[in-house]
């Protein structure tokens, strides 16, 4: 190499070295913000928030329910129904009513289970109503068709008192099962944060309480995952994810309002969004002035009788 070739390279390196340090070459970008943490929570101290929620044996409560249908998301369309109001009764482990009404309408489903069992009483529209009941362990994917080809009745029909429970009255975490596997871990994911009309890019922080079961084959399934939220007070449960068998994801919900302002958790939400993907749709239950472990519930209010003589659907019989 040639002694003035040399020189030309040095004085190019010096020149860019100048330029990267003036700034120049750099350019400002938007990144999402990162949201401040809560001190941070040991593995125990989470696994036993789930176990402080069994405190809560049973639920009564007007709510406000908002349901949303999700079935043609796939082509990016949803439909939203009007709000409506219900009567909620739960009690551990297994049992609950839901009464669904609107003002206008007047009583538009009753549901109940009883772990095994569930019922569904449809009395909108009224020359669509029905009366189904069928087993909690089964699917029934024919049940929307066999009613109607009306969408917003299947949708009503759909709906499964069952699905509810977990979301409502987390089930407890054997955590010293041979059966049970669990691990606490953190993650971050970019959200989208509105307050009134002004949104923004955020990076919420979580740990996550992954809980897997052995199958019967000897395998590792996942079974529920707990997001407790460390940019909020306190570090609230704001989202819970159910699987099934072979990992299926069936149920997502999320949590408002569980923590207190000082930090104290709640036995109870404000609100529970729960989604269904594979029934396509998602029920926002919002809790007015609940009753914590009331004196006494009677058994019958988890009994639905056909008193209206409405059309009897057994999926059974049909499947």
């Amino acid at each position: 190499m040639k002694i003035g070739s040399a020189r030309w390279i040095a004085v190019v390196w010096l020149c860019a070295g100048a330029l990267l340090a003036s700034g120049c070459l750099t350019s400002r970008v938007t990144l999402p913000r990162l949201l401040p943490l809560e001190p941070p929570i040991s593995a125990t101290a989470l696994a036993g928030r789930i176990a402080d929620l069994q405190q809560v044996q049973t639920i009564r409560s007007a709510v406000q329910l908002q349901f949303s249908d999700y079935r043609d998301s796939a082509r990016g369309i949803g439909k939203a129904y009007p709000s409506a109001t219900g009567a909620l009764v739960l009690r551990r482990p297994q049992s609950i009513r839901l009464q669904v009404q609107a003002s206008l309408l007047g009583s538009l489903a009753d549901m109940t289970s009883d772990g095994e069992r569930f019922t569904v009483a449809i009395f909108y529209p009224t020359d669509r109503q029905a009366f189904i009941h069928g087993s909690n362990l089964k699917r029934y994917p024919v049940v929307a068709s066999s009613l109607s080809e009306r969408q917003d009745v299947s949708a009503f029909a759909g709906l499964r008192p069952q699905h509810l429970l977990n979301s409502l009255l987390p089930p407890p975490v054997p955590l010293d099962s041979p059966e049970i596997s669990w691990s606490v871990f953190e993650t971050r994911r970019d959200e989208v944060e509105t307050a009134g009309t002004h949104s923004e890019w955020v990076t919420r922080t979580y740990y996550l309480l992954y809980v897997a079961q052995r199958s019967a084959s000897g395998q590792w399934q996942p079974r529920f995952t707990y997001w407790f939220d460390r940019t909020l007070t306190g570090t609230p449960l704001t989202r819970l994810e159910v699987f099934e068998d072979g990992g299926v994801l069936s149920t997502v919900s999320e949590f408002g309002g569980y923590a207190t302002s000082d930090g104290a958790m709640k036995a109870l939400p404000a609100w529970v969004r729960i989604f269904r993907p594979a029934e396509g749709y998602a029920l926002r239950l919002t809790f007015q002035s609940p009753e914590v472990n009331p004196a006494s519930i009677s058994d019958d209010v988890f009994t639905l009788t056909n008193d209206r003589n409405l059309k009897v659907i057994d999926l059974d019989a049909q499947s």
